[in-house]
């Protein structure tokens, strides 16, 4: 039986990279299984690989047949790839909220509340005393820096500072430069439409039955957006029709000012964003500034879900 690791739809850096490296983590323990994707990498991730020379994953859309699957970054088939069985998932490794998977046999399955499954990955290869290459090191570096916004996450632990501090040292990469040129790499929106960045780094839950959409955007540079609340809107409104969706929402986070411009669609959007975050406003307000906010994991979806 072929055995693949892969991330979650819609990929990110700590997504990618943690496919590569527990590929890498699994073969040291004698079994070989390839690192793939789910969906077209973007352009921070893509801007690592090629600055490491790592070669990007084989795209698969849609499960392969009679193959196994250890599954990084995620852990229910609501996030994974088309065609996705739970009978062919062999394990997990996350840091997430649970998905709802429920095996026939036992599996793997490694969840912590750190702020990225770098960092997990990072804490097994230590646990096992196994030596971490310099790609590998540069490889994990990059996960922990793209998801807790190089430690300015309120997600971020003390697991992933020490760890940070010890990849940079085992990789000799220059961190706060690294950083600077990672997110100037994901702030780049040149050729892509609307549409696109909204659906860049989307997820889907469902939470009592109701089906809810949440995107959001990371970028140093906010200004170009100043000018497309009302396109921002329309084109949510239109996404939220295609996927079915009970509610959708989106952040626009400012990676260096620590905040999220927030946009509800709708007066149905509005109640539950009311709720949530205990706004005053009565009246419908279709952006608001959420400061010191920028985690949709840890400082959004969790009171979306309450507040529905």
């Amino acid at each position: 039986m072929k055995k693949y690791v892969i991330g979650h739809k819609n990929p990110d850096t700590d997504s990618v990279v943690s496919s590569i490296a527990f590929s890498f983590y699994l073969k040291k323990g004698g079994i070989d299984a390839e690192p793939i994707i789910p969906g077209k990498i973007n352009r921070e991730t893509e801007f690592i690989l090629k600055y490491l020379k790592v070669k990007i994953p084989k795209l698969f859309k849609k499960a392969p047949i009679n193959s196994g699957f250890y599954l990084v970054d995620h852990s229910g088939l609501g996030r994974s790839i088309l065609g996705m069985k739970e009978d062919s998932i062999l394990g997990v490794v996350d840091h997430h909220k649970m998905g709802g998977l429920n095996t026939i046999v036992p599996i793997l399955y490694r969840c912590e509340t750190v702020g990225s499954t770098s960092t997990v990955i990072t804490k097994m290869f230590k646990e096992k005393n196994w030596i971490i290459n310099k790609k590998i090191a540069s490889l994990l570096l990059s996960g922990i820096i793209s998801d807790t916004l190089n430690l300015t996450s309120v997600t971020t632990t003390d697991d992933d500072r020490k760890i940070l501090r010890e990849l940079a040292l085992k990789s000799g990469v220059d961190v706060k430069k690294f950083s600077q040129q990672m997110f100037e790499a994901k702030s780049d929106i040149s050729g892509m439409g609307l549409k696109k960045i909204l659906l860049s780094d989307y997820k889907e839950y469902v939470h009592n039955k109701k089906k809810i959409g949440m995107g959001v955007w990371e970028t140093v540079v906010t200004e170009v957006f100043n000018k497309k609340e009302e396109d921002i809107l329309k084109t949510l409104r239109k996404i939220k029709i295609e996927k079915k969706l009970d509610f959708l929402f989106f952040g626009l986070v400012n990676i260096f000012k620590k905040n999220t411009i927030f946009y509800i669609i709708d007066e149905s959007e509005f109640l539950v964003a009311k709720k949530a975050f205990k706004l005053k406003n009565k009246k419908l307000q279709n952006a608001i500034l959420m400061k010191g906010v920028t985690s949709r994991k840890k400082q959004i979806l969790p009171f979306i879900l309450k507040s529905i």
